[in-house]
């Protein structure tokens, strides 16, 4: 910093942290201060949407030469981090009121290591979201008859809405702007725009909502869900993979697989589009994915407890080695720590359980 400089160090105990602000322009001396550590989370994109939060703010009454702070390390649960979308940066603020209008601002950045992390160099969604393949007919027999007449009437609506919308938009594209029915031939800038372009657009976003609805009745030919996850998980736990879900199949289950996986997420925004239709745009991007589990059942009957089955153990001791703990700066920018438990079969879609996070104390993560 111009005119004053700001140290952290840890006490022999590694609980305090001690900031000392040394002021070298003896003009700043005796005015009042306020220190402020704010963390940033730069978006990389051509159009980026930022965020930062204050994390810390300390007032100085009167600025000397030496100025000593002790902040307790466990307030300061943050860390400096370069990611694949995300980069998290930490500046310290120094305002000096030293002015009638204006006060004196002096900003520097800092860099807060966490340590060493392994690297990893997977593909991290495809170990998140693994490519569901399953038989559309196998896996419609499988879930009960509500859920099927559900399935054929949500693909019927939408196959009607999309066929009348596409030739609402063909119509329009060929008649004069005022023999339209719905889709005219500019947008709301007053630019040109084709009719048939905004129909496809909203036929592909109907298509993609009907589809999602139609995925969520395909999964009803079994119950799958979390039950009696512990409340804490440390890095050295041990928990019965068994023990903290449950379901049962209306069908067998042949050549099942339970995979539990865990990953940061780093999350983030940015725009796109112009003008009136310009838009936020918000991203979840899996990175550093591991497995903690992975077990493959050839056969687990109809009706049979799908638990029972599952005897191996799940260790979090690598989670916690290789993740870096959560730092969210909003609700939209910053690091998350991400698990799920996943059933995977070839012709039925895969089922995925979302685990709670809570359970995970941020010091776990720092320690060797």
């Amino acid at each position: 910093m111009s005119g004053a400089s700001v140290h952290y160090d840890l006490d022999e105990s590694e609980s305090l942290v001690r900031c000392t602000i040394d002021v070298t322009d003896s003009r700043l001396l005796g005015h009042a201060a306020e220190l402020r550590l704010r963390r940033k989370v730069r978006v990389k994109d051509s159009r980026p949407v930022h965020s930062s939060d204050v994390l810390l703010k300390r007032k100085i009454a009167s600025l000397q030469a030496r100025n000593e702070l002790t902040i307790h390390r466990a307030s300061l649960q943050t860390y400096t981090y370069r990611g694949s979308k995300i980069d998290i940066e930490l500046h310290t603020e120094l305002e000096i009121d030293d002015g009638m209008l204006f006060d004196t601002t002096i900003s520097e950045e800092e860099t807060i290591a966490l340590g060493d992390k392994p690297r990893i160099s997977n593909d991290a969604n495809g170990v998140v979201e693994p490519h569901d393949a399953f038989d559309f007919i196998t896996n419609f027999k499988a879930i009960p008859p509500a859920n099927r007449a559900i399935t054929a009437v949500l693909l019927l609506i939408g196959a009607v809405v999309i066929a009348i919308n596409s030739w609402v938009g063909i119509h329009d594209q060929f008649v004069p702007e005022a023999g339209t029915w719905f889709y005219d031939h500019r947008d709301s800038d007053g630019d040109a725009e084709s009719p048939l372009q905004k129909s496809l657009m909203a036929s592909g976003a109907l298509g993609a909502a009907v589809w999602l609805a139609v995925k969520r009745q395909l999964r009803k030919y079994m119950t799958f869900e979390l039950c009696n996850v512990p409340g804490q998980i440390g890095r050295g736990h041990v928990v019965r993979a068994g023990g903290v879900l449950r379901g049962r199949a209306r069908v067998d289950l042949h050549d099942v697989k339970l995979r539990v996986v865990a990953c940061n997420m780093e999350k983030g925004q940015y725009k796109r589009g112009s003008g009136t239709k310009e838009r936020t745009v918000s991203f979840t991007e899996p990175v550093r994915a591991v497995i903690l589990y992975d077990q493959a059942i050839s056969l687990i009957p109809a009706g049979v407890p799908v638990e029972s089955y599952f005897t191996g153990e799940i260790a979090f001791e690598s989670m916690f080695r290789a993740l870096y703990p959560p730092q969210m700066i909003s609700r939209s920018h910053g690091l998350e720590v991400y698990w799920e438990i996943q059933l995977i079969h070839d012709e039925l879609i895969d089922q995925e359980l979302i685990g709670p996070v809570h359970c995970f104390s941020w010091r776990e993560f720092l320690e060797a």
